[in-house]
Order: C-alpha cells, then structure tokens, then sequence
C-alpha cells in the first residue's frame, strides 16, 4: 500500500516536530494528553493548537502545519513547538511567513509556554534555513536551519501571551 504525498509529508512534519521537542529539550514529551487546558487569565476567546494547525496548513504553498505545547525538560516547564511542510521551491517571503506562523502560535491560549518557541520549516525534503528570515525581523543572533526563540523575544515581538490573533499579510496570500 503506498502512501500519499501529503500523507508522507505530515508524517515528516510531525516527526520533525517531535525531533526539534526532543532535541532541544532533553526529556520532552509532545501534548499533555487527557489533562484539561490552563484557563486562560483574560478574557481572550480559547484558541486551541489544534485550531492554529488547521489555519496555518491552509496557507498557499503549505502542505501541514504542526503547532504544539508541551513539557520539555523540567516539570512545568513548557515549550511552544512550531513547524511547517512548505512546498518544494515555496516562492513566498519566508520571513512574513514566519513572523505571522510564531504570531498565530503565540494567539493559542490552551498553555502557556515558558521556556522558548522552537519552530522549523521543511522546503519540500529538506530543512529550510530560517536564519535570514530571522534576521528580516530583526532577529541577527538567530543560528539556523530551526530556531529557538525565547518568551522575552516572543513577548517583546507580540505582547504579552496569549496574544491577539493577527491578520494575514497580503503578502502571503
């Protein structure tokens, strides 16, 4: 039985997610499964992760999106997990692509994360670099092709979490 293109490429961008969980922080384990979601202190609408994956994969030239909270090393301490399968030779602005994705992360209100915001991108099989793209926003210090990007970054970039659910720009379609 063979599978399809976009089925394979949702089984890559999961196992790349779970690859940059584990990687990054040591002892993690994706998704807090049968526990009831944080409630949120303000009087934000609740926005899943769930939700924002869905919205994201549905971008021009996004074959699956992941988004995802979750522990990573210590107790209680939670890692925003983002990635994106783009399609191969994705001819769009990276980095508008990835200031509105971290934007639409940081909009999910089920937990808050605490330790940083890991987000990677695939351009067809391979990794794609996201370095430049965080330099475009400002974000010199950024070593790719993944990047870890702190709360304070998060929270100096897009406010206090969660935060507001942005627009897309015209510039990714």
């Amino acid at each position: 039985m063979s599978r399809s293109p976009r089925t394979h490429r949702t089984a890559l961008l999961v196992a790349a997610g779970l690859t940059i969980a584990v990687t990054l922080g040591g002892c993690a384990g994706i998704g807090r499964s049968g526990q009831p979601d944080a409630p949120s202190a303000s009087a934000t609408a609740v926005r899943s992760t769930a939700q924002v994956t869905e919205e994201l994969g549905q971008l021009p030239g996004v074959s699956a999106a992941f988004v995802s909270t979750g522990p990573v090393g210590l107790p209680n301490q939670l890692e925003l997990t983002v990635g994106l399968n783009l399609d191969a030779g994705y001819p769009g602005d990276v980095a508008a692509l990835l200031d509105y994705t971290l934007a639409m992360a940081w909009s999910a209100t089920a937990e808050e994360p605490t330790t940083t915001a890991a987000v990677g991108f695939r351009d067809g099989d391979s990794a794609l670099d996201l370095a430049p793209a965080a330099a475009a926003l400002g974000w010199t210090a950024m070593a790719g092709p993944t990047l870890d990007v702190s709360m304070d970054e998060m929270v100096e970039r897009y406010g206090p979490w969660p935060g507001p659910v942005p627009e897309r720009p015209a510039a990714l379609g």
